[in-house]
C-alpha cells in the first residue's frame, strides 16, 4: 500500500511540476536535451520524459513541502526561499523545473496584508454559493488567480467542496454549503478560471473533512454509498473541470487527513473501494491504479 501511495503521489506531483513548467516553456523551441519542455507534447508525455531524468533525491523533493512561512512550528530549512505562502516546493534548476509557490486562496490571497501586499477580500465561499451563478464563480476564481500571480504565487490552495454538516466547523466559510451538486459545480468553475490564468488549481480537502477540531485524528464513520452520494459527488462534479492538482496531494499538504473506519482515505487503494480512481481528476486516473 505504501509503495502504491508513493508511486501515485510522485506521478501526480510530477504532473503539477510539469504544469508549472508550462508557464515558461516554449511550444516549438524546446531544446534537444530537455524534450519535456516541449508544450506540443501531452502532459503525460512530458511528465514521463522528465521522470526518467530525475535522481532519487529530486523525486523525493517533489513528495514533501518545505514548510509554511509565518508559522514557526512548520518552518523548515528551505522555507526562507519561499514567497511567504502556505507551501513551497523547491525548483530543480538542471531540469528547468521552477519552484511551486503556494498560497491559501479560498476567498482571496491569504495574509497578503502581513506581507505588505494587496489582495481583495471576497465574500466567503458560502456567501458566493448563495448566488447559484456559475459565471460569478468563474469571475471569483479569475480575480483570485490574477492576484496570486501578481504576488508571485503559481499555485492556489482553494476550492473547498467539503459539505457543511457541522455549522460550527472552523472552515465552513471556505466551503459552499450542503448541496454536493452546487458545491462541485461552482468550485469547478472557480478552478477552471484559475487554470485559465496559468495558476495551478486544486480541490480540497478530499472528503468527509467535516470539522476543523481534531481533523488529524477524527474518524468519520460513513458508508461508501452515502459518501458517493454526498462528499464524493461534490468532488467528482468539481473534478470534471480538470483541476490541475489532485485531491490526495492536497490532503497531504494541508494535513487534513480525515479517517474513515481508521483508514486514511488517500491511502485507500482503488482495488478496495475505487474511491481514488473515481475521484482523481482526468489527469490522475491513469496514474493511480491497483
Amino acid at each position: 500500500m505504501k509503495r502504491f501511495f508513493v508511486s501515485a503521489s510522485l506521478a501526480l506531483a510530477t504532473f503539477c511540476s510539469v504544469a508549472a513548467i508550462g508557464t515558461y516553456a516554449q511550444t516549438t523551441s524546446a531544446s534537444q536535451d530537455r524534450p519535456w519542455m516541449n508544450r506540443a507534447l501531452s502532459p503525460d508525455e512530458r511528465a514521463s520524459l522528465v521522470l526518467k531524468e530525475m535522481t532519487l533525491d529530486e523525486k523525493l523533493s517533489l513528495l514533501h513541502g518545505n514548510g509554511m512561512a509565518r508559522e514557526p512550528q512548520w518552518t523548515m530549512p528551505l522555507t526562507s526561499q519561499s514567497n511567504g505562502g502556505a507551501g513551497y516546493i523547491a525548483p530543480i534548476a538542471r531540469l528547468g523545473i521552477p519552484a511551486i509557490d503556494i498560497s491559501d486562496a479560498a476567498y482571496g490571497v491569504r495574509a497578503a496584508g502581513s506581507m505588505g501586499r494587496y489582495a481583495t477580500a471576497l465574500p466567503s465561499n458560502l456567501g458566493a454559493a448563495c448566488s447559484w451563478d456559475r459565471k460569478a464563480a468563474y469571475a471569483y476564481g479569475s480575480l483570485i488567480a490574477r492576484e496570486l500571480r501578481a504576488q508571485g504565487f503559481n499555485m492556489s490552495l482553494g476550492g473547498g467542496v467539503n459539505l457543511t454538516r457541522e455549522p460550527r466547523s472552523g472552515r465552513t466559510f471556505e466551503y459552499l454549503g450542503e448541496d454536493p451538486i452546487l458545491a462541485g459545480t461552482l468550485v469547478g468553475q472557480l478552478m477552471a478560471a484559475e487554470r485559465a490564468e496559468h495558476v495551478i488549481s486544486d480541490i480540497k480537502h478530499y472528503a468527509v473533512n467535516d470539522q476543523e477540531t481534531g481533523r488529524s485524528v477524527l474518524s468519520s464513520e460513513i458508508s461508501e454509498r452515502a459518501m458517493r452520494e454526498s462528499d464524493l459527488l461534490a468532488s467528482r462534479s468539481a473534478s470534471t473541470t480538470r483541476s490541475r492538482a489532485p485531491l490526495c496531494a492536497l490532503i497531504t499538504a494541508s494535513t487534513a487527513t480525515m479517517r474513515a473506519k481508521t483508514t486514511i482515505y488517500c491511502e485507500r487503494s482503488s482495488r478496495k473501494i475505487g474511491t481514488i480512481r473515481v475521484l482523481s481528476s482526468p489527469i490522475g486516473a491513469r496514474f493511480i491504479r491497483p
